[in-house]
């Protein structure tokens, strides 16, 4: 049985956290997040499903959501009011960078495509209107070998799901998805077995991907190490932030970041999906929007906040 944690008149006692719909990669993270802290905190976290950052980033910008689990594309669009995002969402503060969302095609494992430049031609799932981000997303990877949706096939699809299961039904030559989905796994049970294929990870290649999706840049995941990473490949990457609102109060804010530092085994051993939220990585150098001042004085205490991050946090503020 738990102890009981004590509580004191000027903690916070509940507090919300947006996601992604249930059974969505986010959700699932919101989830493991919102147990650790309700359970090793003064505050029970109430997990609320949205679907996307868009329908519940005006509430955070107003105070009414106090933390929310977003990409750093989602991040850094927002922040500026930019792409997706019609007006500025300019309250969101990052509490901890978390693991890595990793994007890219997949084909059959026995296709000869092995990079994006191979998908000139091909039939590739297009449009999704449901989830603009995801057209977003793709277009980026494209971008990194000079190619649009103008030099493939365009299978119109509504959304990520209706995409998976276009490719099962091999009405497309490709997928898109993130690594480790289940509409991958399924994939690779019923096709026989897929492999992701390359981004084109030049620095050129790194450019064109940030200049169409700001937030994301390539990285290496090497092979074996999930489903359809046949050999070393190169994906596109969004780091996951946990973030907050600015109105959060900063004891919350540090109650968070600490539960979820000192109680990292158990939310990685409990949660899949939060195997990389490790400590080692909660302070991003790459951070595209600020951190709250309540996770800033835990990662002082820590001795983690650098003059190197001082000066970035200024830059972002």
């Amino acid at each position: 049985m738990l102890a009981a944690v004590p509580v004191t008149a000027a903690e916070q006692r509940s507090a919300s956290l947006a996601t992604h719909a249930v059974g969505s990669l986010y959700n699932a993270i919101g989830t493991g997040i919102a147990t650790v802290v309700s359970r090793h905190t003064a505050m029970t976290v109430r997990v609320q499903p949205f679907a996307g950052p868009p329908a519940w980033l005006p509430s955070m910008d107003s105070g009414e959501t106090d933390m929310g689990v977003l990409t750093s594309a989602d991040a850094v669009t927002s922040y500026k009011g930019v792409i997706l995002y019609k007006k500025p969402y300019k309250n969101t503060r990052i509490l901890v960078v978390g693991g890595a969302l990793r994007l890219s095609f997949y084909v059959p494992k026995e296709s000869p495509i092995e990079t994006v430049a191979d998908l000139k031609g091909k039939r590739i799932p297009a449009d999704y209107p449901g989830t603009p981000i995801v057209k977003l997303s793709s277009t980026a990877a494209l971008a990194t070998a000079g190619l649009t949706y103008n030099d493939i096939v365009k299978v119109p699809v509504s959304d990520l799901q209706s995409g998976a299961q276009a490719f099962m039904e091999g009405r497309t030559d490709a997928g898109w998805h993130s690594v480790g989905s289940p509409a991958v796994e399924e994939a690779n049970a019923r096709r026989g077995g897929v492999k992701f294929i390359s981004v084109i990870s030049t620095p050129e290649g790194a450019k064109k991907m940030a200049d169409v999706y700001p937030g994301s840049y390539p990285s290496v995941l090497k092979a074996g190490a999930a489903t359809g990473v046949v050999k070393d490949t190169s994906l596109l990457t969004n780091d996951i932030y946990l973030v907050a609102s600015k109105d959060f109060s900063d004891q919350a804010a540090y109650e968070v970041v600490k539960a979820l530092w000192e109680y990292n085994q158990e939310l990685g051993a409990a949660y899949p999906a939060l195997k990389e939220w490790r400590p080692e990585r909660m302070v991003g150098k790459d951070a595209f929007i600020p951190f709250h001042p309540g996770a800033i004085k835990f990662f002082k205490e820590k001795h983690l906040w650098s003059k190197e991050m001082e000066a970035l946090q200024t830059k972002l503020s």
